[in-house]
């Protein structure tokens, strides 16, 4: 928690005032509690041939200053939530702008760690937990505190006979107190996975609502949530029920106090009586005790409540601090720029990887040189390497063994950055926001006039549908590309990447969804007009592999053949294979 603190040592000044503020409030109330119990004495003085102006005029005056107590009491309320929210909000501002930035950076296997729902909790819920009680900190914990301390001198003042009330009602709160606190504040942490779970499942499910339709799983998916809402709730209730005890006996408490205070005042009024005296304890006094006393059990009822958002805020922070403090997994390099020699070329020098958590490597010894401007296919079955291949030049993971050039550097050398500049990659799944199909293009150049976007559209083949729209690029796209096909989202995606004038462009089986004509006039149309770049298309296709410059042939992690389509075809058994199985019983339409 106190690593967090730090947000709030910018906005110190406002932390510093709303306490200050919040005295001032306090000082108020019992002042206004001691005027209301002189006020009550002077009515209770009224006697026949008293100067009913004086009297009227004494009610008045004490009235008037309870009043002025009351307006500059409000006032410093009011001083006092304002410099916290201040504190507070903007503090979890800043927390809330680190930590989604910390998640920008997380490597794909810490993000798989964390999982997408908890880290949506942490970001919101676990970060407003800690704003909560930061607010609280510097101006409830204040109010209470003050309370507490002022209201035992205050009533001590009137008479040390009260002094037995609190020897014996504070202990009672206070084993109240740490029952509740004892009870309820290791069930924190547990309420917060809980709600990860439900997060996880719901994000889960928006995510993957068209499979759930397509399947019919609506019903098991919702059983899937109840259980998960369930446990969240049976958690929560389990809190819940711990402080709807604890209220009602501080409340008995309460009510015993206030009784023991008018039997104490009313046993001094006897003997005060008995004795022809005036009553050490006056009927304005046990009203002033009694107010006292209410406010010091209250606010030990307002600490424990404290405590127990700040037992919250505290597993919140730790959920916080684990991202924050998650090592870098991909570790930035000290290059930014090169002088560009080699502009556009890969080399894998015997590369191997394993996925972290696996026993088996997925890729094995790969060596492999791409040259500036040429286009390379990578084909293979299912599970061969190919995704795995591609995403380490990116640096989605990093090499296990061995070393990855681009333009010559190491690209663990490379600013993560500077070497993703460089790069564009286009995955099959392809992924668009809500906006217009221009926003969506110019996402991979925010810099990009409209003629490099049309330009970047005809080369995706995506023209000509974007124009038979109402808005034509202008047209508005719903979260995620909902109300596109799969072959127009792919082809945006394909214009994002082209529109960044990558040196290296990386189709990650991202043409799946096109027909054969239309990824054709998308590999001739880039051959015409972006030849300088380098290329690498992940295949499940051979008609799609077979006019690239060379091909790479993965097997087991390895690769067993590197040649143009034709020298495969001739020499190589498991391209050999794919090909039979693709092409040769339908006959080779483009042969």
């Amino acid at each position: 928690m106190l690593k967090l603190l730090r947000y709030l040592k910018k906005y110190w000044h406002f932390a510093l005032l709303a306490p200050i503020f919040m005295i001032f409030e306090v000082l108020m109330d019992m002042a206004i509690t001691d005027y209301m119990g002189k006020m009550i004495d002077t009515v209770n003085s009224f006697e026949p041939g008293i100067d009913t102006n004086i009297f009227i005029q004494t009610i008045l005056k004490y009235g008037g200053m309870m009043l002025g107590l009351v307006i500059i009491g409000v006032i410093s309320g009011i001083m006092s939530g304002v410099f916290a929210n201040l504190a507070s909000q903007n503090f979890a501002n800043d927390l809330r702008k680190d930590l989604f930035e910390k998640i920008m950076h997380l490597s794909f296997q810490q993000t798989d760690e964390f999982s997408t729902g908890s880290l949506v909790t942490r970001v919101t819920n676990d970060v407003t937990a800690v704003q909560m009680m930061i607010a609280q900190a510097i101006r409830m914990f204040v109010r209470a505190f003050g309370m507490f301390v002022l209201g035992i001198v205050f009533t001590l003042l009137i008479s040390y006979q009260f002094m037995i009330v609190l020897a014996i009602a504070l202990p009672l709160e206070l084993v109240l107190m740490l029952f509740f606190m004892k009870k309820a504040f290791p069930m924190f942490s547990v309420v917060q996975a809980k709600l990860d779970k439900v997060n996880s499942v719901v994000h889960e499910n928006l995510s993957g609502a068209r499979v759930v339709k397509a399947f019919s799983k609506e019903n098991y998916e919702y059983n899937r949530f109840e259980q998960a809402n369930l446990d969240l709730t049976s958690i929560t209730l389990k809190v819940n029920k711990i402080m709807a005890v604890i209220m009602p006996l501080f409340m008995v408490i309460v009510y015993a106090a206030t009784i023991a205070i008018y039997v104490l005042g009313a046993s001094s009024q006897v003997v005060a009586w008995n004795q022809q005296m005036t009553p050490h304890i006056t009927v304005g006094d046990m009203q002033k005790a009694v107010t006292y006393i209410t406010m010091i059990m209250g606010s030990m009822l307002m600490l424990g409540m404290t405590f127990a958002n700040m037992a919250r805020a505290f597993a919140s922070s730790k959920r916080i601090n684990e991202v924050l403090s998650a090592p870098d997994r991909i570790i930035d390099g000290n290059i930014d720029i090169t002088d560009e020699k080699e502009e556009g070329t890969i080399e894998f020098q015997h590369v191997s990887f394993t996925y972290p958590g696996a026993n088996a490597p997925v890729l094995e010894d790969i060596n492999l040189k791409i040259n500036k401007g040429e286009t390379i296919a990578i084909v293979g079955a299912t599970g061969a390497g190919k995704s795995s291949l591609v995403n380490l030049i990116t640096r989605f993971y990093d090499v296990t063994e061995g070393t990855i050039l681009v333009d010559g550097v190491d690209i663990r050398d490379f600013k993560v950055k500077a070497l993703r500049d460089r790069i564009a990659i286009v995955l099959q799944k392809a992924e668009l926001f809500a906006g217009s199909i221009k926003e969506n293009i110019q996402w991979g150049n925010p810099n990009a006039t409209d003629i490099e976007v049309e330009r970047a559209a005809q080369i995706a083949q995506a023209d000509d549908f974007i124009l038979s729209k109402a808005q034509g690029y202008d047209e508005y796209v719903e979260e995620k590309g909902t109300s596109l096909s799969g072959g127009q989202k792919q082809r945006i995606s394909i214009a994002r990447a082209i529109v960044k004038h990558p040196e290296i462009l990386i189709f990650d089986d991202s043409t799946s969804a096109l027909d054969l004509v239309t990824e054709a006039k998308l590999y001739q149309a880039m051959r015409m007009h972006i030849a300088d770049t380098t290329k690498i298309v992940v295949a499940q296709r051979i008609a799609t592999a077979k006019n690239a410059d060379k091909i790479v042939v993965l097997d087991g992690g390895t690769i067993v053949a590197f040649d143009t389509h034709e020298h495969l075809l001739a020499h190589c058994e498991i391209y050999q294979d794919i090909y039979n199985s693709q092409l040769k019983k339908e006959g080779d339409i483009n042969g």
